[in-house]
């Protein structure tokens, strides 16, 4: 249902893609657009993955080492990451993260693994 107003607090705190990312947290899911508040200990990963849909990442607290095409970069507070469409991405959490994941809905928040092809549809236990 796409309301006016949202409140993270009151959404349920969900990890969407358990064997390649240990990012969880709340999502907001309009028509065109996921507006994500995204968590990741200190340690953990998202391992290498890509999806057809281009998203921004804006990090509102820790560092992590985000790897682009396999171009490291160290990222922190403040930062935006763009990762376009089909592009392989990872991270390594150098410490607790605190995110907001801005993506489009035509694929939906699940990665597919590095090296695999995505298939053509959204797969059907991604509950957006």
């Amino acid at each position: 249902m796409i309301m006016p107003v949202y409140r993270f607090e009151d959404l349920p705190d969900v990890q969407h893609n358990p064997g390649l990312s240990s990012n969880r947290g709340e999502t907001i899911k309009g028509e065109r657009m996921y507006f994500a508040h995204r968590r990741r200990p200190a340690g953990t990963e998202a391992k290498p993955h890509h999806h057809p849909n281009e998203q921004f990442i804006y990090v509102l607290k820790g560092r992590e080492k985000f790897w682009l095409d396999g171009v490291e970069h160290v990222v922190g507070p403040g930062d935006v990451i763009h990762v376009p469409a089909n592009t392989v991405h990872a991270t390594l959490a150098l410490e607790d993260m605190e995110t907001i994941y801005v993506k489009d809905t035509s694929w939906g928040l699940k990665g597919v693994p590095a090296g695999e092809k995505a298939p053509e549809a959204m797969p059907p236990d991604d509950p957006f």
